[in-house]
C-alpha cells in the first residue's frame, strides 16, 4: 500500500466538509480563549444598572444597539464582553475536564483490557455500571456541592473529569482487549518483553488515533454538561443573589462575578420571553462550540477508521510530554482568568498622587496634627466625610458619617524623669530615658517630690501600707501585664514603676495610656531591666536574687534607705471625637453578615511643649490609602459580595465601634478587620500580624502578585482585645472579631515631630496600595 505523504492527508480532509467545518470552529474557539479578554471592547467586571443613552436615562437590561452589539445583561455588563471574557473559562475548564477524564479512562481502560477478568477489571466494571446508572447531570451536582462550589475552577474541574471517565474506560478496554491478540503483541511476548513494556511500546501508541479521536468528542459532551448546570444556576463561585434597588422593589436577582457561559446562561433564562437577546447570546455560544467539537470529532475518527491518521509512531513520552504542556498552557489560562487576576488588573488603577493629596491636606501646619476634638481633629473628619460621599459610601442611620463620643484625651505636662539622691539631696543617678509611661495603666497626677524607693513582691495585702505614706515602689513582676493594679490603687504613693525588658519601653512620642476607667491618683511608670539593676545595686541588692524569690511566689516588701525623686505630669480632659464611617452594602444578600472594617486612625496627639506631631506617616498614611481604596472602588465598579465599612478612627475610637456598633448588627455578625497604618515610610517589606482566623496567606498572596515581599511583627494592639488583664482576671477577645494589621517597619522618624510629608516616600504609597486593594476586594469576594 503507497504510503500517504502529509499533503494526500491534507488534501483528503480538506473534502470532508464535517471535519474542515469543525476544524475551522475549534481553531476559532482556541483563538477566542486565548485573545478574547484582550479584544474585548468593555470591561465585563464593571456593573452599571443606571446610564444615560441617547439622552434617557435608562436601567440594566440594556437592548443591543452601536453601544452594546449583544446588549447587556441584568446588571449593565456587556454581553459580548461577557462571552469573550466567558470564552477562556469556559473552554479551558472543558479542556482541563476533558483531559483528566480521558487520562484516568486510558489508565484504567488499558489496565482492565491487558487482565480482563481480573481483580481490577472487575472492580473497573462495576464502578462505570454504577456510574452509568446514575444520570451524568445528577452526578455532577452530587459533585460539585460535595466539593463545595464556593472553591470556584477546581471544584467544576474535579466534577467533571469524574463524570463521564467510565465511557472512556470501556472504549479504551475493547480496543485493548482487541490489540492484546495481534501477532506485533504475540512476537513482543515471545521475545521476553513484560506486561508493562508492551503496554508503553506497542499498546498505548496505537490507542492514540482512537484516544484523539475521543478527545474532541468528550469536549463537547463536557461543555453540554457545564451548560446544563450553569442552566441550574450552579456555576463558578455560586454566584449570589441581590436584592435590585433598580428594578423592581425587593426583586432578587442573581449574579455571578467570574464570566463563564454557564454562569451566563442561568442567570438569563428567566428573561427568554420578555428579552429572548440575553439567554440567546450565551445559548449559541455553548450550540456552536459543542457542534464544532463533535464535527472535529466525528470527522477525526473517520480519518482514523480509514487509515488516514495513525499515529502509532509516536512514543508515549512524546504523548505525555504534549499534554504536560497543553495542561500547564491551560493552567496559565486559567490563573489569569480567575476572580484575583481580575482583581489584580483592578487593583493597579489605584492613583497614588489622589492618596498623597489627601496626606498634603492632612499635615498643612493648621490642622496641627489632626488632635482629638474641635479645630484640627474635626476640620479632618470633614474632609474625609467628604471623600465619603464622593466615593459613594453609604452614611451611618443617623443619615451622617459621624460617630460622636466623648472621651478623656491625655494632656502631658512633663514627661517621666526618676533621680536618685545623694545624703546632700543632689541627684547622683538619672534616668529619664530609661523610665516611660505605662501605656496599660492610666493615672492623672503631677509630681515632682521626693520619696523613699520600695521593693515589692507578690504582694496581695496592703499591711504595709499603714507604716508608709511617701513611697515609690518598684515592681519585680515582669511577667505579668499589667499587675495587679488594684492592690495599690487605693494609696496615693508618690509613683509606682514596674520592670520590664528595655526593649518594651513606651517612646516618648508614642500613644498615652488610656483612661478607659478611673485613671490612678499615682503615676504608673515603667522602668527598664537595665536601670532597675543599676538601682538596685545603689543599695547593695542583686536583682536576679529578688526576681528569682518573687518568681517563688515569696512576699517581699523591702524598703531601701534610697531617696529619689520623680517628676512626672499628665492628666486628661473630656472632648468630642469623632469617628468617620461609611460603607458599601453586600451585593450578596446571602454573605451581608460577614463583614469587613477597613480601619485606619485620623488623629493625631497633642501639640506637646508647643511642638505639633504632624503624623504624616502614622495615621496620615493609613488613612489616606483608605480614601484611595473607597475612590477606586467607585471608580471600577467594584461591588463586594461582603458589606465593607471604611472607618477613620479617632482617639479610643476602635473600643467605641466595637461596644457601640454605630449601625444596626446581630450575634451572627462577623468581623474581619484589616487595619493599615505607616505605609508611606520606613522598609521596602510589608509588615503584618494577624488575630483569629488565617488572614495572613492571603494577604502575602496578594503582595506575590506585585513582587511585594512581607513579614510578621508582633508589637500590634487590636482594638478589640482587651490588654488590660491579670492572672485573675484573664484577657477577653470580641469573639466576632479576626484582624490583620498591615505597616511598614523601620521609620524613626513615625511619631515624632519630624514627621512630616517630606520625608515620605511616594514609591512606598504606591506600592503598598494596590496590594491593600486587591486583599481587600479577596476578602469580599471569597
Amino acid at each position: 500500500m503507497k504510503q500517504l505523504t502529509i499533503w494526500n492527508r491534507i488534501g483528503r480532509a480538506i473534502r470532508d466538509r464535517s471535519f474542515i467545518i469543525g476544524s475551522i470552529l475549534v481553531a476559532v474557539f482556541v483563538v477566542t480563549a486565548v485573545l478574547g479578554p484582550e479584544v474585548a471592547p468593555h470591561n465585563p467586571f464593571l456593573r452599571d444598572r443606571i446610564q444615560t443613552i441617547d439622552g434617557e436615562l435608562q436601567s440594566a437590561p440594556f437592548s443591543p444597539s452601536d453601544l452594546y452589539l449583544l446588549g447587556t445583561d441584568d446588571q449593565g455588563r456587556d454581553m459580548l464582553s461577557l462571552l469573550l471574557y466567558g470564552a477562556r473559562q469556559t473552554l479551558v475548564i472543558a479542556f482541563v475536564a476533558m483531559t483528566a477524564r480521558l487520562l484516568l479512562g486510558l489508565l484504567l481502560g488499558s489496565l482492565s483490557g491487558w487482565w480482563p477478568g481480573g481483580l481490577l477489571d472487575r472492580a473497573v466494571t462495576a464502578i462505570t455500571e454504577f456510574m452509568a446508572a446514575v444520570p451524568s447531570l445528577i452526578l455532577a451536582i452530587l459533585l460539585v456541592f460535595a466539593v463545595g462550589i464556593r472553591r470556584g475552577q477546581a471544584t467544576f474541574i474535579i466534577a467533571l473529569s469524574f463524570v463521564g471517565w467510565g465511557e472512556v474506560s470501556q472504549i479504551v478496554r475493547s480496543h485493548v482487549i482487541t490489540i492484546r491478540n495481534r501477532l506485533f503483541i504475540l512476537a513482543s511476548q515471545a521475545t521476553g518483553l513484560g506486561s508493562g513494556q508492551i503496554l508503553s511500546r506497542h499498546v498505548l501508541p496505537n490507542l492514540l488515533p482512537t484516544v484523539l479521536a475521543l478527545a474532541a468528542l468528550e469536549m463537547g459532551g463536557v461543555l453540554l454538561l457545564l451548560g446544563e448546570l450553569g442552566f441550574l444556576h450552579i456555576f463558578i463561585g455560586g454566584g449570589g443573589v441581590y436584592v435590585s434597588d433598580v428594578l423592581d422593589a425587593g426583586q432578587a436577582i442573581h449574579y455571578f462575578e467570574i464570566p463563564d457561559w454557564g454562569a451566563m446562561l442561568g442567570t438569563s433564562w428567566g428573561y427568554f420571553r420578555s428579552l429572548p437577546w440575553m439567554p440567546m447570546a450565551p445559548a449559541l455560544a455553548f450550540f456552536v462550540a459543542i457542534l464544532g467539537f463533535n464535527l472535529f470529532g466525528y470527522g477525526l475518527q473517520r480519518f482514523v477508521e480509514k487509515g488516514r491518521f495513525h499515529p502509532s509512531g509516536w512514543s508515549v513520552l512524546r504523548f505525555f510530554a504534549v499534554v504536560g504542556a497543553l495542561l500547564w498552557g491551560a493552567q496559565a489560562l486559567l490563573a489569569s482568568s480567575s476572580l484575583e487576576a481580575q482583581f489584580e488588573d483592578l487593583a493597579r488603577e489605584f492613583d497614588v498622587q489622589r492618596a498623597w493629596n489627601d496626606i498634603s491636606y492632612f499635615t498643612q501646619p493648621g490642622l496641627e496634627g489632626r488632635p482629638t476634638g474641635p479645630g484640627g481633629g474635626h476640620q479632618a473628619a470633614g474632609h474625609i466625610a467628604q471623600q465619603y460621599g464622593e466615593a459613594g459610601l453609604t452614611p451611618l442611620t443617623n443619615g451622617t458619617f459621624f460617630q460622636s463620643y466623648s472621651t478623656d484625651v491625655g494632656l502631658v505636662s512633663s514627661l517621666p524623669v526618676l533621680e536618685l539622691l545623694g545624703e546632700d539631696g543632689e541627684p547622683r543617678l538619672r534616668f529619664d530615658y530609661e523610665i516611660s509611661l505605662d501605656p496599660l495603666l492610666p493615672f492623672s497626677a503631677t509630681r515632682n517630690s521626693e520619696a523613699q524607693l520600695f521593693i515589692i513582691g507578690n504582694i496581695e495585702r496592703q499591711d504595709f501600707a499603714d507604716d508608709v505614706t511617701n513611697a515609690v515602689l518598684l515592681l519585680l513582676e515582669r511577667d505579668q501585664r499589667p499587675p495587679r493594679a488594684g492592690a495599690y490603687a487605693a494609696w496615693d504613693w508618690a509613683g509606682v514603676l514596674r520592670m520590664v525588658p528595655d526593649g518594651e519601653l513606651a517612646g516618648e512620642h508614642d500613644d498615652l495610656p488610656q483612661s478607659s476607667f478611673t485613671p490612678s491618683p499615682h503615676p504608673n511608670l515603667l522602668i527598664g531591666e537595665s536601670a532597675a539593676r543599676q538601682l538596685l545595686a545603689e543599695a547593695n541588692l542583686d536583682l536576679d536574687e529578688l526576681v528569682s524569690r518573687s518568681a517563688s511566689g515569696e512576699e517581699m516588701a523591702i524598703a531601701t534607705d534610697l531617696s529619689v525623686r520623680l517628676e512626672v505630669g499628665l492628666a486628661y480632659e473630656e472632648r468630642l471625637a469623632v469617628n468617620v464611617i461609611g460603607y458599601f452594602p453586600a451585593a450578596d444578600i446571602q454573605t451581608e453578615g460577614d463583614r469587613i472594617l477597613v480601619a485606619a486612625a485620623y488623629t493625631g496627639m497633642l501639640p506637646r511643649a508647643g511642638v505639633a506631631y504632624p503624623g504624616a506617616d502614622e495615621n496620615g498614611s493609613g488613612v489616606a490609602l483608605m480614601l484611595e481604596v473607597a475612590r477606586l472602588w467607585r471608580d471600577v465598579g467594584f461591588e463586594p459580595k461582603r458589606t465593607v465599612v471604611f472607618a477613620a478612627l479617632d482617639w479610643q475610637g476602635g473600643q467605641q465601634f466595637v461596644n457601640f456598633p454605630p449601625f444596626p448588627t446581630s450575634a451572627e455578625d462577623n468581623w474581619t478587620v484589616v487595619a493599615i497604618d505607616g505605609l508611606a515610610a520606613g522598609g521596602s517589606r510589608l509588615a503584618r500580624q494577624e488575630e483569629g482566623q488565617i488572614l495572613s496567606p492571603a494577604f502575602d498572596e496578594s503582595a506575590r502578585r506585585f513582587r511585594l515581599r512581607t513579614e510578621p511583627f508582633e508589637d500590634w494592639r487590636f482594638f478589640f482585645i482587651n490588654y488590660l488583664c491579670t492572672p485573675d482576671e484573664p484577657c477577653w477577645t470580641q469573639e466576632a472579631y479576626s484582624g490583620i494589621a498591615v505597616t511598614r517597619l523601620g521609620d524613626d522618624l513615625s511619631g515624632t515631630p519630624a514627621d512630616t510629608i517630606d520625608h515620605l516616600d511616594p514609591g512606598l504609597l504606591a506600592d503598598a496600595g494596590p496590594v491593600i486593594a486587591h486583599y481587600l476586594m479577596v476578602l469580599a469576594n471569597r
